[in-house]
């Protein structure tokens, strides 16, 4: 297989979840709508195509450090657990607001879904999360996903919000999952890798931590990869600078690295979720 044999599948994929992170929400103002003005027209336009959307977005921890700064007596924050979890209940719905701001304007109404590991582990939680999702894309809403940050812990943590936006996928039974990231795509000796079939070590140990304000880098990226190709969704890791880039993701593809390891797609049981979360939510370098 190569990436040339998946172009239709990319092209005609309906269900499609976009995860967006911090740095692309924590730059300057102008580089902030810049950045949505590309993403809203590019969504508008699936959805004009009839697809469904997804969102997964980092950004509160990031929004909530700009509130902090603005204040009357700024105070600096630090990297604690609490300062964290305070940062992320005071930016999440500065975050929600952002995009609202920007969707409401091409009439895509959105809505807002948080939760943790441990709603993954409650077979009640799990359902409802599921039927959440099925609703809101039956209605035409845009679910925008993130991880409730103020709530959980280091030990019942997804990791980082690229492994969300994988077992997002998983749970949604996406079609395509794109990760948008700072760079190029996945840099092999200082190469473009254009096309992966397996996420192997060799892979992981050229692949960084992160280097702005997010938790991942290209190391957890690559890992939401090799979670949402056992199911057979193929992952794109692309620029997200690049204006349109989801769009011409699509319908060329050939933007960044893409990654798929099962040609087939595979709908995974509640179960195989949750086994699939426990062995590779950590989002350190095993």
């Amino acid at each position: 297989m190569n990436r040339n044999d998946l172009n239709e599948r990319i092209k005609t994929s309906n269900k499609i979840v976009i995860k967006i992170g911090s740095a692309r929400l924590s730059g300057s103002e102008e580089e902030v709508n810049d950045f949505l003005f590309s993403l809203v027209s590019d969504i508008r336009h699936l959805r004009d195509l009839g697809k469904q959307v997804i969102l997964v977005s980092s950004g509160a921890i990031a929004r909530g450090r700009k509130l902090l700064s603005s204040l009357s007596h700024p105070t600096e924050a630090g990297e604690s657990l609490p300062e964290k979890q305070a940062l992320a209940a005071m930016g999440q719905n500065r975050l929600v607001n952002l995009y609202d701001s920007f969707f409401s304007k091409v009439n895509l109404p959105i809505a807002q879904i948080l939760f943790g590991v441990l709603d993954m582990e409650n077979p009640e939680g799990f359902k409802n999360l599921k039927n959440t999702f099925g609703q809101l894309l039956d209605w035409g809403i845009l679910p925008i996903v993130n991880e409730n940050d103020s709530v959980a812990t280091e030990e019942v943590k997804f990791g980082d919000n690229d492994v969300l936006s994988a077992i997002v996928s998983l749970i949604v039974e996406a079609d395509l999952l794109i990760i948008l990231t700072g760079v190029e795509g996945f840099l092999k000796n200082g190469k473009l890798l254009p096309f992966l079939e397996e996420v192997g070590k060799s892979e992981l140990s050229q692949a960084g931590g992160p280097s702005g304000p997010g938790t991942g880098g290209m190391y957890t990226k690559l890992k939401a990869a090799s979670i949402s190709s056992e199911g057979g969704i193929p992952c794109g890791i692309i620029d997200g600078n690049r204006k349109n880039c989801v769009r011409e993701f699509i319908e060329k593809n050939t933007l960044g690295t893409l990654v798929v390891s099962n040609g087939t797609k595979k709908n995974f049981t509640e179960d195989e979720i949750k086994s699939i979360l426990r062995a590779k939510r950590n989002g350190g370098q095993e």
